[in-house]
């Protein structure tokens, strides 16, 4: 499978030259849909069939839940695994399209299972190798590696396409699951990822030089001297420091992102898992909680935007501090909503300030460390951010289901923020080590 999927992508790297745009806005392109399907169809998809499966199954919130933190646990432990691969020069191009198989199969087989551990086998450890392998991740690295100079923009628009995610599967998922049930309607989630993500991912490449290209579309200066080459320092790319994921993991810098990443997952995907159970509480339909859910994706699209326009013009780790005391605010006026009108506010409000955190964490990440074992880098952090991933849906409906409401979880949340937002505090770019030779 792994030959005929490389055989069949051999590059003609004269016809991509001849496109009218630079082929690292494909992959872009293809990260952004990519990543709508990896976001919308986890977390938000789980609360979305969570009371119909409850209602069905005769399952418990924390039995529903524990499949996708067992599902987020395992996909961050394969992320050492997964990430060096990322920087390999053909590697992407055979894991990308497997996981999208993966993902896939995780949801088709959910019309069968009957029992938890057919559910946690098929949901969780089949889903955990399709998001290590085609999670959004990889597609962010990618981006890295094609962009330089335009990378804050590159990164607002694939972590903009994955905003869409919010946006799209809650309404999607609740049309499948009122008109052909919630069984029909993993499977159909299954053949729509098939048909739309596994195409992008065969256009994944590791990086413009591997398509004899240069960075943000640079095309090299001619020169005389045959002697220079086009990727020489008298060429109109730009030139950046790499560390190697050794000298990253001896810097101080390293461990404090990689701890305001951990962080901030509880506030995210730990807390998004749990948005449509809250307004069903709260006393609001599927329809309309949905509908809540949608208006945060929309604004979410635009909100990543933004903050790409904003890293670009300002220092990245202030931004990452603004992002987080908004954030902070946030789950605060969510503890408030009484009324479908509140819910619309909360929705444009979050769905601006929670748009920032991983595209403006990606972006320090390549600043400091730099794009060539970026993947590697990357997948060193994936375990610990994964690892809060999997948890905080978990330990948050433990919570709910000990105290009868989600006030308590919901505090943690703030807390978890104020101290991301002291860590982003304490970040400082780090120092270049100092090599042999």
């Amino acid at each position: 499978v792994c030959m005929a999927i490389m055989t069949s992508m051999q590059d003609k790297n004269g016809r991509w030259a001849k496109l009218p745009f630079f082929y690292g806005w494909i992959i872009v392109g293809a990260g952004a849909i990519s990543g709508a399907f990896n976001l919308g169809s986890a977390g938000f998809a789980t609360s979305t069939f969570l009371a119909v499966m409850q209602s069905d199954l005769g399952w418990s919130q924390t039995v529903i839940f524990g499949a996708l933190s067992v599902r987020q646990l395992l996909g961050g432990l394969l992320g050492p695994i997964f990430g060096p691969l990322a920087d390999h020069p053909w590697a992407p191009q055979v894991i990308l399209p497997l996981g999208s198989i993966f993902l896939a199969l995780s949801f088709i087989l959910l019309r069968w299972v009957e029992s938890p551990f057919e559910y946690y086998m098929v949901y969780g450890v089949l889903g955990a190798l399709g998001v290590a392998a085609q999670g959004s991740g990889m597609w962010q690295t990618l981006a890295i590696k094609w962009f330089i100079r335009k990378r804050a923009l590159a990164l607002s628009w694939s972590n903009a396409g994955a905003a869409s995610g919010p946006l799209i599967f809650p309404l999607f998922l609740t049309f499948l699951i009122g008109n052909m049930g919630w069984r029909d309607a993993w499977l159909w989630l299954g053949i729509t990822t098939l048909i739309i993500v596994l195409p992008l991912s065969l256009m994944a490449r590791t990086n413009p030089e591997a398509m004899d290209m240069l960075p943000d579309g640079n095309t090299p200066h001619p020169h005389p001297s045959s002697a220079i080459s086009p990727t020489s320092p008298d060429s109109s790319v730009e030139e950046e420091y790499s560390f190697t994921r050794g000298e990253a993991l001896r810097s101080r810098s390293f461990w404090i992102l990689t701890l305001a990443l951990a962080l901030a997952v509880v506030g995210i995907t730990g807390y998004q898992a749990h948005w449509i159970p809250y307004f069903q509480e709260k006393g609001f339909s599927l329809e309309v909680a949905a509908s809540g859910v949608a208006v945060y994706g929309f604004f979410n699209i635009s909100g990543r935007l933004i903050w790409g326009y904003l890293a670009g013009k300002y220092n990245v780790r202030a931004m990452m501090m603004m992002q987080g005391v908004l954030a902070t605010v946030g789950v605060v006026f969510m503890l408030f909503i009484f009324n479908p009108v509140m819910m619309v506010a909360w929705g444009v409000f979050q769905g601006i300030n929670l748009a920032g955190f991983f595209m403006l964490q990606s972006l320090a990440t390549a600043e400091f460390f730099g794009r060539d074992h970026i993947g590697a880098i990357r997948g060193f952090m994936t375990p610990f951010a994964n690892g809060t991933r999997a948890l905080a849906p978990l330990l948050l409906g433990i919570l709910h289901d000990w105290q009868g409401s989600y006030t308590i979880p919901f505090l943690l949340v703030v807390g978890t923020w104020v101290l991301a937002v002291l860590a982003a505090y304490a970040i400082r770019p780090p120092m270049k080590p100092m090599r042999r030779g």
